[in-house]
């Protein structure tokens, strides 16, 4: 459950900080977050399993 909520968070962040930068949200901006969120989740998973 760490590892969803590690996920969201990461998602929401690189979405605020994206339309910080452009004042604006674009689809390639959102998977992009979206990619970066699952990535983090599955590490966070993985870490949080071998420890």
């Amino acid at each position: 459950m760490q590892a969803i909520w590690f996920g969201f968070a990461i998602f929401v962040g690189w979405l605020i900080i994206d339309w910080s930068k452009e004042k604006k949200f674009r689809l390639t901006h959102i998977v992009e977050s979206l990619i970066a969120a699952v990535i983090g989740a599955a590490g966070w998973a993985v870490i949080d399993w071998l420890f």
